[in-house]
């Protein structure tokens, strides 16, 4: 007991107060991961990849699903990069945020990316792959797989240090990031790992918990 309450020892009013904002941060990514998920178009299930995300492309939800985890990956990178800024844990934890706040600021542009991409939805509408297409496919299978592998390493990493939630929060990143992992890495190649998005929204309760305990811990 360690880490944590030795870091608030040394931290300062002002300092408590931005550690604070990471925890809020971090709460709100995960109810807008949940909502952006919840709302997140589907396709028929048939056809090519490329005409199944025709499909999502036209949706009227598009947009709203988006524009929801965008906001989501944009509270998850803040609230990382005040984890780094809070600092006061020990070398391999802190080479581990370093590593995980270049990883949720990139895949924050790559999800505006994916947001925006449906303005070329034209593109692909003869089923045909296109600059468009082939932007989204490698964007989500690469940025998003990275981005999930980091929220369970920062998990599990911040669970056992106690920095970022506790060993009970752990179990629900875990399964939720590997879920996100396994379906956003093979999205573009088969269907067999998509009813797993659902089981990823336990990223968001992760996020929620763990943002709560971090805010509370900084009072």
């Amino acid at each position: 007991m360690n880490t944590s309450i030795d870091a608030r020892a040394n931290l300062s009013p002002a300092s408590l107060g931005t550690a604070r904002l990471g925890g809020i941060f971090l709460a709100l990514g995960g109810i807008a991961f949940f909502a952006g998920g919840v709302t997140h178009p589907s396709d028929s299930g048939g056809g090519t990849k490329v005409e199944q995300l025709y499909q999502a492309f036209i949706q009227p939800t598009w947009y709203l699903s988006h524009a929801l985890l965008l906001a989501s990956f944009a509270l998850f990178a803040a609230a990382i990069l005040l984890l780094r800024k809070r600092g006061h844990f020990g070398t391999g934890m802190a080479r581990l945020v370093n590593v995980v706040s270049v990883v949720a600021v990139v895949a924050t542009l790559g999800m505006a990316v994916h947001l925006m991409s449906a303005l070329g939805a034209e593109s692909i509408a003869d089923g045909q792959p296109s600059l468009i297409y082939l932007v989204q496919k490698w964007n989500e299978t690469i940025l998003s797989t990275l981005w999930g592998l980091g929220i369970i390493a920062l998990a599990i990493a911040g669970g056992l240090t106690r920095t970022l939630g506790n060993w009970i929060t752990i179990p629900l990143a875990v399964v939720g990031g590997v879920a996100w992992c396994l379906a956003t890495a093979t999205i573009a190649f088969t269907d067999r790992f998509d009813p797993l998005f659902p089981v990823a929204s336990l990223i968001s309760v992760w996020a929620v918990a763990a943002g709560v305990m971090w805010a509370v811990r900084s009072t």
